[in-house]
């Protein structure tokens, strides 16, 4: 095992004499994270607080994948941190040679294992490619995985498997960022990569967003003339790529470091973009009454006891009123708003907040974030004919709302390369999230710690949230008894 001292006392516990596939049967606590289609086998794990994708290959793939992640990031490149190789000794496999009795040639069994820190806050395949992927939502995708080649080949790196399943994407607020979940087909050059291999992977990428669409209409179950993906997409990808290597030309053009004020000055411009190194539902019909300043968010901590900035309160009873008037028609009787509240608090608000804490950051304002996705789900259940799952809704509104497809004021290779001890790259591009402190008094009591766990712990149990919220909930006589 080739890894770090640090790292090497969690993995060394692992069962590596077994294969990957048998992990969970062994009693490793594998992690439950959907990802897309891979030609090797991989698994999550948790130790001791570390997360970590393993990936079983050959020994010769596996530290050439790990080497060139490690160069990669040595460029400051978005890509899976490399963490190191396993390599595991097996018996040759012996062949019958063809025509000649009893003679043998023996294949070897080694096993070899990538392993790389678990990429935080990026959205699984399984999730990405069930969007509805409408015309602004594809490209704002297409354009980070642009931003992303263009950063590749002007730093000597010529992909190889160019395509959507070898991207990750990862969302930080209103930016949309592609990272690179594939190196083994990749070659490293000292200086930007030829117009013949630019060309290549271009065409690469092409083709694979032919097979890709065929698969995403299969899972869709969409007829034959109905692509997810079609040639336009394509040449949209081109456009954007030509339009950002230019734009690469000039801003590379124009940073420099003679002075250490130069430098500084280059960090402050850095920082005012974002980059760091180191409505209403259902039929509501609310009685028109004169109400004091003040009565919204004092009625709404009644009913469910979290403080809603008095901007957004009447909106967000509004809500509340809007999930009655449902709740009331599905059983035929009325049902007392305080049910109704608990109900919106358990299978929306609750979610809701807790989906955000992974997205937002500081300058965003989650009451906006938070009713502009009310109604993107509003919008998507209506146009689907059926509810949307909120995490689906949310992902959907930050893909239709990102700033992505530009390389901005710097570029994010050269400031992620500065340092020589630095974050993982996509942890220096990543703007400040929104602190904890924002979002507690948009919960009650009871659950305001769960904005306070750290990313995995709040992962782990997100999905259990999620799956309560989607179960319908029993309305029972007691429910509807009137005050």
């Amino acid at each position: 095992m080739h890894v770090p001292r640090a790292d090497k006392k969690q993995l060394e516990k692992l069962p590596w004499h077994t294969q990957l596939e048998e992990w969970e049967q062994l009693g490793v606590p594998l992690l439950v994270i959907r990802r897309g289609a891979s030609r090797h086998p991989v698994v999550f794990v948790e130790s001791e607080g570390a997360r970590y994708a393993i990936k079983e290959t050959t020994p010769h793939m596996a530290e050439r994948e790990i080497r060139n992640l490690r160069e990669i990031e040595r460029r400051g490149i978005p890509a899976l941190s490399p963490i190191g190789t396993a390599h595991v000794s097996a018996p040759p496999i012996p062949i019958e040679v063809p025509g000649i009795p009893g003679m043998r040639q023996y294949i070897n069994n080694d096993r070899g294992y990538t392993i790389t820190r678990l990429a935080p806050r990026v959205i699984p395949h399984v999730l990405l490619y069930r969007l509805p992927l409408k015309k602004r939502s594809k490209h704002s995708l297409l354009s980070a995985v642009a931003v992303l080649m263009v950063e590749l080949h002007e730093h000597g790196i010529y992909w190889g498997d160019p395509s959507l399943a070898n991207a990750l994407i990862r969302i930080d607020g209103k930016r949309v960022l592609g990272i690179m979940a594939d190196a083994e087909t990749v070659e490293i050059f000292p200086q930007a990569v030829s117009e013949g291999l630019r060309q290549q992977d271009l065409a690469h990428f092409g083709e694979s967003l032919a097979w890709q669409a065929e698969d995403l209409r299969q899972a869709r179950g969409l007829p034959e003339e109905e692509q997810v993906l079609d040639d336009s997409d394509f040449r949209y990808f081109e456009r954007r790529y030509r339009w950002l290597r230019r734009e690469h030309a000039r801003l590379a053009d124009e940073q420099h470091f003679d002075t250490l004020f130069q430098a500084q000055k280059f960090l402050h411009s850095l920082n005012r973009w974002g980059f760091s190194l180191l409505d209403m539902t259902g039929r509501a019909v609310q009685q028109f009454t004169t109400v004091r300043p003040g009565w919204y968010q004092r009625r709404i901590y009644e009913l469910i006891h979290i403080s809603i900035p008095r901007p957004y309160a009447r909106r967000f009873y509004n809500l509340i009123l809007g999930h009655q008037a449902i709740l009331s028609e599905q059983v035929h009787r009325p049902v007392k708003l305080e049910v109704a509240a608990r109900d919106w608090y358990r299978r929306y608000h609750l979610p809701t907040i807790l989906l955000l804490r992974q997205t937002l950051t500081q300058e965003q304002d989650p009451m906006q974030a938070y009713f502009a996705i009310m109604d993107h789900k509003w919008n998507l259940s209506l146009k689907a004919g059926h509810e949307i799952p909120l995490e689906d809704a949310i992902t959907d509104w930050h893909m239709e709302e990102a700033n992505t497809g530009e390389l901005g004021a710097v570029d994010p290779a050269k400031m992620a390369t500065w340092w020589r001890e630095r974050a993982p790259v996509p942890e220096a591009l990543a703007p400040p999230s929104i602190e904890s402190e924002e979002l507690e008094p948009l919960l009650a009591t009871a659950e305001r710690p769960l904005v306070r766990l750290q990313q995995p712990e709040l992962e782990q149990k997100l999905p259990n949230i999620l799956e309560d919220s989607q179960r319908p909930r029993k309305i029972t006589t007691s429910d509807l008894e009137q005050k």
